[in-house]
C-alpha cells in the first residue's frame, strides 16, 4: 500500500480526469424581420452543445457543457414573430440550459466563432429562422394570432442581457436596449450610476454529501466506508460604475471582489476511524480589467493547458489528494495566493503569474486507505520541510495566439514541486525518519487546440528538468522527463459523446527501482456518455488504462438532474490489474458511491 501511494502522489501531477467549465459571460439577442440571433460569449469552446424540441408549448432547448452561468437564471423578452422570450439557467453542475420559448416552428443553426478582439474566448451564435425557409408571421394585436409580418425596419433591433453587470463590445446596430440586472442602469459601462450607490452583490454556492462503500469489505484493510460533506458559499460584489465580468476585451472596464468560504468534513472508518474537518477561506480575490489588460490578485485557481483530462502543462495550483485520484480534477484543485496579469495585444494574450507562498498538495501521511504511508502506523517519524521566503516563490509566463481556427500557447513555470522528495534515514537517533522536502523545478510547456466539424483536437507537451520519483527503498530520485498528450473528442448523433486521449511520458536517466513506472509510460484516458430523458439523466463512463504495465481504473456513473438545482449520482470506482501495478494494487478497494449536490 505504501509503495503504491507514493507512486500515486507523483502521478497526481498529471490528473486523469475531467475538464474545467467555461464561463458564459453575456447573452446578446439581435432581431431582424425574418430571423433572430442569440450570441453567447464564452471563455472557451464548449465540449458539447445539444438541442431538442418540446411541445405544449413549443420550445427549443439547447444544453451547453461544460459551462457555468454566474448568478441567477436569466430571461430576455424577444418580442419577435418567432420567439416570445429566451431563458438561460444553470441546469446542473456541468450544463447551462438555454430555452427559446417559440411562437411558431423554427429552423436553427449554431456557429462557434473566434471573436476578433478576444483570443481567449468563443462566441456561440444561434440563428433562428422560420421553419423550411418560410416568413416569420407576426402576431396580430387584435387576436394574438399569427398575422402578416410587419414592414421591415431600416435597422436591426438589438436587445441585450447583462450577466452580473458585464457588457460586450458595442455593436453596429442602431437600436440597443438592455435588460438590466441587480440595479444596473442602461448607460455606458464607464460612467453609469448605481441605484444603490454601493454597487451590485450576488451569493451562490453548493452543498455536497457523498458516501462510499467498498464492494468487498472482507478484503478491505480496515476502512471500507467513507463519508464526505462539503459546503461552499461564494459572494461577489461589483462596485458602482463597473462591469462585473472577466471578458476584459470589451469596451467596458470591469472590477469586482469575490470571496468564498468552504466547510469540508471527511471521514474514513470504521476501524481504524479517522476524520478531518476544515473551515477555510477558499477563493478570495480582486479582479480589475480594461480592454487592454486584466489583473486578478488574491487566492485563486488558474488553469493552463488545453487537454480535458491529463494536462502536463497545468501545474500552477496544488490539489487535494486525500481521496487519491477518485474526485474530478475540478474538485481536486485548490486555490493559491497569487497575482495574475494578462495583456491583450491583437490576437495574442500575454500572461504572467506570481505565487509568493508555497502550498503543497493536500494529503495524509497515515490513517486511511489513500494515505501516503497507508492506513496503519508504520513506525516511521516524518519530518517535513517546506520552503519559505520570496526566493522560493513560484512564477511563470504564458503566451497564447488564436489564428485561423487554431489556439496555440507556450509557457514557462519556475516552481516548487507539489509532492515531496523523500529521503529515508533508518539510523536517525530519534528513530527511523522519513525526511520530506520540496525541490525547485523548471517546466516548459506547449499546447494547441482546434476543431473540425464534430471533432475537437487538443494536445500538450511539457518538459520538466527535475521531477522526484519514489523508489522501492523509499528514497526519491530526481530525473528530467517529457510528457505529451494528444486527444480527440466527438459529439455524435443521438446524444452520444466520446473522448479519447493518449499520453506518453519519457523519463531521462531511468533507474529500474523507480516505483510502478517504466522508462516510457503510455496511458489511455477518456470518457463516453449519453443523455436520456431530454437531458434529465446521463450515463457516463470515465476510464484510465495503463498500456505499459497493465491495469485500469473505471468509473461508470448514472446522473439524475430532473429536480432543479439538484444533482444525484450513483456509480462505482473499479480498479483492475495485477497486484503489483498502479491500479491493480487497489483492486480490493473498489467501491460504490452515492453523491448528492444541491446548488443555490
Amino acid at each position: 500500500m505504501l509503495l503504491v501511494a507514493l507512486a500515486a502522489m507523483f502521478l497526481a501531477a498529471t490528473p486523469l480526469f475531467p475538464s474545467a467549465r467555461h464561463v458564459l459571460s453575456d447573452l446578446s439577442l439581435t432581431t431582424e424581420k425574418d430571423a433572430l440571433t442569440l450570441t453567447i460569449a464564452a471563455s472557451g469552446a464548449p465540449r458539447q452543445t445539444k438541442h431538442f424540441s418540446l411541445t405544449d408549448p413549443i420550445r427549443l432547448v439547447v444544453d451547453i457543457a461544460p459551462a457555468v452561468l454566474p448568478g441567477a437564471p436569466r430571461s430576455i423578452p424577444a418580442n419577435h414573430a418567432l420567439v416570445e422570450r429566451v431563458r438561460a439557467a444553470q441546469f446542473d453542475a456541468q450544463t447551462v440550459r438555454v430555452v427559446f420559448d417559440l411562437k411558431q416552428p423554427v429552423s436553427h443553426r449554431l456557429d462557434i466563432r473566434q471573436p476578433v478582439d478576444d483570443s481567449a474566448g468563443r462566441s456561440l451564435v444561434f440563428t433562428l429562422t422560420a421553419e423550411n425557409g418560410g416568413t416569420a408571421q407576426a402576431e396580430s394585436p387584435a387576436t394574438g394570432q399569427a398575422g402578416p409580418a410587419p414592414a421591415a425596419d431600416s435597422t436591426a433591433h438589438n436587445e441585450k442581457i447583462v450577466l452580473l453587470g458585464e457588457s460586450p463590445a458595442t455593436g453596429s446596430t442602431v437600436h440597443n436596449e438592455k435588460i438590466v440586472l441587480l440595479g444596473e442602469s442602461p448607460v455606458t459601462e464607464r460612467t453609469r450610476p448605481d441605484a444603490s450607490g454601493w454597487g451590485e452583490a450576488s451569493l451562490s454556492g453548493f452543498l455536497m454529501a457523498k458516501v462510499a462503500q467498498e464492494l468487498d469489505e472482507e478484503k478491505s484493510p480496515g476502512q471500507p466506508r467513507m463519508f464526505r460533506n462539503t459546503v461552499r458559499v461564494e459572494g461577489k460584489w461589483v462596485p458602482a460604475g463597473f462591469s462585473g465580468g472577466e471578458n476584459a476585451k470589451t469596451n467596458a472596464e470591469a472590477a469586482y471582489l469575490l470571496g468564498s468560504v468552504q466547510s469540508d468534513y471527511l471521514s474514513f472508518g470504521p476501524d481504524p476511524a479517522s476524520d478531518e474537518y476544515d473551515l477555510d477561506l477558499f477563493e478570495a480575490y480582486l479582479f480589475r480589467s480594461t480592454p487592454d489588460w486584466d489583473l486578478r490578485l488574491g487566492r485563486q485557481i488558474v488553469r493552463w493547458g488545453k487537454t480535458d483530462q491529463i494536462s502536463p502543462v497545468d501545474n500552477v495550483n496544488s490539489q487535494d489528494m486525500r481521496e487519491y485520484l477518485i474526485p474530478d480534477l475540478e474538485d481536486r484543485k485548490l486555490p493559491n495566493w497569487m497575482a495574475r496579469l494578462r495583456a491583450f495585444i491583437g490576437k495574442t494574450t500575454l500572461e504572467a503569474v506570481f505565487i509568493p507562498f508555497f502550498e503543497p498538495n493536500e494529503f495524509d501521511y497515515t490513517g486511511n486507505t489513500w494515505a501516503l504511508l497507508g492506513t496503519e502506523p508504520v513506525g516511521l517519524r516524518v519530518e517535513e520541510s517546506e520552503p519559505e521566503g520570496l526566493d522560493n516563490a513560484d512564477w511563470g509566463m504564458r503566451a497564447s495566439l488564436s489564428q485561423g481556427g487554431w489556439d496555440v500557447a507556450a509557457s514557462y513555470l519556475r516552481a516548487t514541486e507539489k509532492t515531496p522528495h523523500l529521503d529515508l534515514d533508518p539510523f536517525d537517533p530519534a528513530g527511523p525518519t522519513l525526511h520530506a522536502n520540496y525541490r525547485r523545478q523548471n517546466i516548459f510547456g506547449a499546447e494547441f487546440e482546434t476543431t473540425a466539424g464534430s471533432f475537437g483536437f487538443r494536445g500538450e507537451a511539457a518538459y520538466v528538468d527535475l521531477q522526484s520519483f519514489p523508489t522501492e527503498s523509499l528514497d526519491s530520485v530526481s530525473k528530467s522527463m517529457v510528457h505529451t498528450v494528444l486527444g480527440v473528442d466527438y459529439l455524435g448523433q443521438n446524444d452520444w459523446y466520446a473522448n479519447i486521449q493518449l499520453s506518453h511520458q519519457h523519463i531521462f536517466g531511468y533507474e529500474t527501482d523507480i516505483l510502478f513506472l517504466s522508462r516510457d509510460n503510455v496511458f489511455l484516458n477518456g470518457e463516453v456518455n449519453r443523455e436520456f430523458l431530454r437531458g434529465n439523466a446521463k450515463l457516463k463512463l470515465r476510464y484510465a488504462v495503463d498500456l505499459t504495465n497493465g491495469g485500469a481504473f473505471l468509473t461508470p456513473e448514472a446522473i439524475l438532474t430532473s429536480v432543479r438545482d439538484l444533482e444525484l449520482s450513483l456509480g462505482t470506482n473499479l480498479f483492475f490489474g495485477p497486484e503489483d501495478t498502479l491500479f491493480g494494487r487497489y483492486r480490493d478497494d473498489s467501491q460504490v458511491f452515492l453523491r448528492a449536490t444541491r446548488f443555490f
